[in-house]
């Protein structure tokens, strides 16, 4: 399974972009709000999920590990597959979609391409308490992406986020871990964060 992708953006489409890793292209399919970030010819690194069908194998990225948490929970729900997911994700960022899903406001939901009032219902029914990070980390997150040019650093902000820490929490770990160690891998970065997590206070 590819977990993430660091290469340079080739090209640049409305819903994808093609990423040179190492002198392989690869397809990825991503949201609008990426589609506009990406530069052809600069650093990409992007969080992958992937739909194997048996005619097709697609890639869907996203830059912040937050739209995938949410694309995650989204494609969970029945009948909300990956072009739905991505409609959705393109007109909102996770915080605000987060938020429509708090307040139960349809409406807003189905301002997404291809996302009806009957599939809106659904979501609010499925997702509603069940996102995967509290409403105020999302839009944290989403308002400040850690991966970047350390795809390191979002990997390791992304496995403390599934051992149940606080998306905040988990940041200022990890920052803190990549200042003392600036060269460290996934495995050594993850060790120093959870290491000062662990630390008493005091």
């Amino acid at each position: 399974m590819i977990a993430w992708l660091s290469g340079i953006t080739r090209v640049q489409g409305g819903d994808h972009v093609v990423l040179d890793v190492h002198g392989v292209g690869y397809q990825v399919f991503v949201h609008e709000r990426d589609a506009e970030r990406a530069r052809l010819d600069a650093p990409l690194v992007l969080h992958i999920r992937m739909t194997v069908r048996e005619d097709a194998l697609t890639l869907y990225g996203f830059a912040n590990p937050a739209d995938r948490d949410v694309y995650d929970a989204l494609t969970a729900v029945p009948g909300v597959g990956p072009k739905a997911a991505m409609a959705l994700l393109s007109t909102w960022t996770p915080g605000q979609l987060a938020s429509a899903i708090h307040r139960q406001n349809a409406a807003d939901l189905t301002k997404a391409k291809g996302v009806g009032k009957k599939l809106a219902d659904l979501i609010l029914l499925k997702l509603k308490d069940k996102l995967p990070v509290a409403l105020e980390d999302i839009a944290a997150i989403a308002a400040k992406p850690v991966a970047g040019a350390d795809p390191v650093v979002g990997e390791v902000l992304s496995a403390l986020q599934n051992l149940g820490y606080r998306p905040n929490v988990a940041q200022e770990a990890v920052t803190q871990a990549r200042a003392l160690q600036p060269t460290a891998n996934f495995d050594a970065l993850l060790r120093v964060a959870l290491a000062s997590l662990r630390r008493p206070v005091g």
